[in-house]
């Protein structure tokens, strides 16, 4: 059955000449990808220290050092799409998440609401769902100021790709086809995966991601920003329903219902026009933004780029953009990226409006999470550059070796403050592993 919609970093595959990296640095950075990975993983039925999976699979946390004792739905989908993972696990991990979707409304409180088929921010060890950041209370405790009146919009979008990478892995639909236990009952996936995509406000007219007033509703655009407060129509979560639609066509047509595979591939399409037109700006960056926030957004113009969400004239600028600040040093400290331009004069190069702390975390930290989608991005029009980032990236990591032969990865850094926080997290390395190698510029080693 010929598939639709082009696969994911299809557009970047071809403008990888040669890879970023020498032969001895994949070597090194898939090598410390697979034993980070390996680090975060807890079977059925393990514990860690006083923390014990009661659960009926095998989770990955989002760190080696337990930082964040649960199971991240974001974090663990970020894993997937190498060697890491084996598709037996995915299958975990989506029953898990399915098990804990409402069909009905929750009012929480009244300051929290979470809707129907919204899928869930963390899993606790005991399969209890959390729906908002900054708390493991999965009861009436939860959401709210200053986390929001709603979920944040990113987790219903990775539930979709955690089942199409479990489908690329198998290269097969029973499970897309087959019932799944959710709370209160049974469904089948692929009606749950069309019900998951549509939680998300979107605008009617172009289809892309919306959040209301910051006061009253204060809705999270994505985990990575779930400090920052924005509104308006929002960058990152609608290239990750534009990716989630890519993917909804691909899995609808390897199950032949070409009607919804055209459908989402349709959808796709609309989007790719939608994001371009409404968060392009002069300079070539995208903003994260059209209300507060309205501000260049670094992770999610390389985002986009790396998604093939923009494309074009559009993606190349964003490209030279990219490359621009790399070279300046206004985004990027070896080979770690800051969410805001250090030069960004909204608000001194710190977010429009944030509850983190000016140069820490979200709010000025360095991080390597997206460092993958910005050396891809900036390798369309600056591959100089590109493989310099990527030297630059290598060398921090080996910098900073433990005695057992791991990176201390750090989730994010402040070179200069000399501020770190949280060793071992997996999407320091797994993510720009991936990345790299689905956008064709990292070899991947054979399997075993």
């Amino acid at each position: 059955m010929r598939l639709i919609a082009v696969p994911l970093c299809a557009a970047l595959a071809a403008f990888a000449a040669e890879p970023v990296f020498s032969p001895e640095d994949a070597a090194f950075l898939h090598e410390q990808a697979r034993k980070i990975v390996a680090s975060a993983r807890l079977a059925a039925g393990a514990s860690s220290g006083r923390w014990r999976n009661a659960t009926p699979y095998a989770v990955h946390v989002p760190g080696g050092n337990m930082g964040y004792p649960a199971f991240w739905v974001r974090d663990a989908v970020m894993m997937l799409g190498a060697d890491f993972i084996p598709p037996e696990e995915v299958e975990g991990w989506i029953r898990l998440i399915a098990s804990t979707i409402r069909r009905e409304t929750w009012n929480v409180h009244p300051g929290a609401v979470v809707p129907a088929y919204a899928v869930a921010d963390h899993i606790n060890f005991d399969g209890r769902a959390t729906f908002y950041p900054g708390t493991y209370d999965s009861g009436t405790k939860q959401g709210g100021k200053p986390y929001g009146k709603y979920p944040p919009l990113d987790d219903h979008f990775y539930f979709i790709t955690a089942v199409y990478e479990h489908w690329k892995l198998t290269r097969s639909t029973a499970l897309f086809r087959s019932n799944l236990g959710i709370a209160g009952g049974g469904m089948g996936l692929a009606d749950l995966c069309e019900r998951v995509y549509a939680v998300a406000q979107s605008d009617q007219a172009s289809g892309l991601v919306i959040a209301g007033d910051t006061e009253t509703e204060n809705a999270k655009d994505w985990g990575f920003c779930d400090t920052v407060f924005k509104s308006g129509k929002l960058l990152f979560p609608s290239v990750l329903k534009h990716n989630a639609a890519r993917q909804l066509a691909e899995l609808f047509a390897a199950t032949g219902d070409m009607p919804k595979s055209r459908r989402y591939d349709g959808e796709a399409r609309r989007l790719r026009k939608t994001i371009t037109k409404t968060f392009r700006r002069g300079d070539g960056w995208l903003r994260s933004a059209t209300e507060v926030g309205d501000q260049p957004d670094v992770w999610g113009t390389a985002f986009a780029v790396w998604s093939g969400a923009v494309n074009g004239p559009a993606a190349r600028n964003a490209s030279r953009a990219l490359a621009s600040a790399y070279r300046a040093r206004t985004a990027v400290r070896d080979g770690l990226v800051r969410h805001i331009l250090t030069n960004d004069s909204t608000n001194h190069g710190l977010w429009q409006k944030c509850a983190a702390q000016p140069e820490t975390y979200q709010n000025g930290g360095y991080w390597s999470t997206p460092t993958g989608w910005y050396i891809a991005a900036v390798h369309q029009t600056d591959p100089s550059a590109a493989r310099a980032m990527a030297c630059e990236f290598v060398g921090f990591l080996r910098e900073h070796m433990r005695p057992d032969g791991m990176s201390q990865a750090w989730e994010w850094v402040n070179p200069d403050t000399g501020k770190r926080n949280n060793s071992l997290y997996v999407a320091s390395v797994a993510l720009p592993y991936i990345s790299l190698a689905q956008a064709g510029l990292i070899a991947q080693p054979p399997r075993q």
